[in-house]
């Protein structure tokens, strides 16, 4: 008679998400409305000074979409390699020199 009792308070909260009626617009399985964030431009990168942000793939994608140039992958690992690496070498945290 316990474990009856023991399953079937673990499998009620289980029936109830399942047969509640919800109101809300989010369906499963639908593609939502999101929209992309806008490109960003190099100054607007440069600005940046949240260095975890700044070098999220996300926001080198933004910064990415910002120039046509950039669109093919040799120009896109070049930009890498001459502004973005050098930015993020003279940025990083250096430890303490005793």
């Amino acid at each position: 008679m316990f474990r009856v009792v023991c399953v079937m308070l673990m499998l009620w909260p289980v029936v109830l998400t399942g047969c509640g009626g919800s109101d809300s617009e989010v369906q499963v399985g639908v593609p939502s409305n999101v929209t992309a964030p806008p490109p960003i431009s190099l100054d607007e990168w440069n600005q940046m000074t949240d260095i975890i942000l700044k070098y999220d793939i996300a926001t080198l994608e933004r910064l990415r979409a910002s120039d046509p140039k950039l669109e093919s992958e040799n120009d896109w690992n070049k930009f890498m390699q001459e502004v973005v690496m050098p930015k993020m070498k003279e940025e990083q945290p250096r430890p303490p020199q005793n």
